[in-house]
């Protein structure tokens, strides 16, 4: 399965080498350029942040048929706010939110996120 991310301050690509998954499964969103389109089962990886990040709700309008789901990064000092951008995009377009990890992750959440990734349906 692919990984679909973008990230601002570094913390989200940490984790996403954390996983230790091929160069040609990792799909970075940024915010110039056209939106890529994936013909693969693909999870999202996101940060709690929103400033107009309207570049990732693209490619999950252009390629939703193999969004399998959302997963959130966050910092847990923001109380309610943590991973809120994911949970809004999982509920904006009916996707499970998959998992929500503090700053980049621990080893079970490595570990959870492998499974997911590994997931075959």
């Amino acid at each position: 399965m692919k990984v679909a991310f973008h990230t601002l301050t570094g913390q989200t690509a940490r984790f996403i080498n954390k996983l230790d998954i091929a160069q040609d499964d990792i799909i970075t969103l940024m915010p110039s350029g056209q939106t890529p389109h994936c013909h693969h089962k693909f999870v999202v990886i996101i940060p709690t942040y929103n400033d107009n990040f309207d570049y990732v709700e693209d490619f999950i309008e252009d390629n939703l048929a193999h969004c399998y789901g959302i997963i959130g990064i966050g910092n847990r000092n923001f109380g309610p706010d943590f991973c809120r951008e994911a949970k809004e995009l999982a509920q904006k377009y009916q996707l499970p939110l998959l998992h929500e990890l503090e700053f980049s992750g621990t080893v079970e959440d490595t570990n959870i996120v492998k499974g997911i990734l590994a997931h075959e349906s």
